[in-house]
């Protein structure tokens, strides 16, 4: 058994996200992403996650976005 340390357990478990998500519709569909979970649980949500460091937010969606439906955002509305 090996002894995590301070150090360690900062880096693995207090590390803060940054995390993105957007609705993405088109007269009156809106885009959602079937998630797989552990345990073979599942669920629905709309696009989104990490924020990778260097990346806006916005820049983050969207590459969110084509990884996990494929789709190439355009541009964005919003604040």
């Amino acid at each position: 058994m090996s002894v995590l340390t301070v150090n360690r357990w900062q880096t693995l478990y207090m590390r803060q996200w940054t995390v993105g998500g957007g609705v993405i519709f088109d007269a009156d569909r809106i885009l959602m992403v079937h998630n797989h979970r552990r345990g073979g649980r599942t669920d629905w949500s709309t696009p989104g996650g990490v924020i990778d460091e260097g990346e806006t937010v916005v820049q983050g969606l969207t590459r969110e976005v084509k990884e996990e439906t494929g789709l190439a955002v355009a541009s964005w509305v919003g604040p």
